[in-house]
């Protein structure tokens, strides 16, 4: 049974990995060997990140009051909403996080940003730290999902056509997570956002 149950297991990753970055070409397709080499290849990348996190002993968090100051007053002629703020404690462990939005009055547009101080916690950057390693690209006629750099740092943007869409996510000193997410505001909006951003300025909030 075990055998059989790794085989499946393999079969699942090489499927699901394949079309985040593997192998393209024709021969890919009729080589599973090829897949399943390209797939574990994925993996082991995927999750070096998380690993040298799991490495790292959780520190005390940027207060949400300090985040907050990193939100944008205004983007695209929109006001910000009262920014929301908050430190949580789960035993030993504290992560802060800060967000804001922002509305058109017609309703029609809309935009959000968030800014977490994860602190280290390992459990909590993990599928961030998955979709950062993956270096994938796919462009459709639904839109397009690829990996790229903001401002210097890992980043992981998605764009869907219906609705207007837009979604980044960004990985700052492999500590903060930025999201900017945005409807309306046609593509590569939340990009732009996020690029408004003093991502540097955050950065240089952890020095450890």
């Amino acid at each position: 049974m075990r055998h059989r149950s790794s085989a499946a297991f393999m079969i699942a990753l090489t499927t699901g990995l394949a079309a985040c970055g593997g192998d393209k070409g024709p021969d890919a397709k009729a080589n599973p060997m090829s897949q399943l080499t390209s797939a574990v290849s994925q993996m082991e990348k995927m999750t070096q990140g998380m690993t040298a996190s799991a490495n790292r002993k959780p520190v005390p968090p940027v207060s949400f009051k300090v985040l907050i100051d990193y939100l944008p007053e205004e983007v695209e002629g929109m006001k910000a909403n009262p920014p929301k703020g908050e430190t949580t404690t789960m035993g030993e462990w504290q992560y802060s996080q800060a967000e804001t939005r922002y509305q058109s009055e017609d309703g029609e547009k809309s935009a959000k940003v968030g800014l977490f101080d994860y602190a280290h916690i390992p459990m909590l950057y993990a599928p961030f730290q998955m979709m950062m390693n993956m270096n994938m690209s796919k462009e459709s006629t639904e839109g397009f999902e690829r990996s790229t750099k903001i401002g210097g740092f890992p980043a992981h943007e998605k764009w869907t056509s219906a609705g207007e869409e837009n979604e980044v996510t960004i990985m700052v000193a492999d500590r903060f997570v930025v999201t900017t997410t945005t409807r309306g505001l046609g593509e590569n909006s939340a990009k732009k956002i996020a690029e408004s951003i003093d991502l540097k300025g955050l950065a240089e909030k952890a020095p450890d």
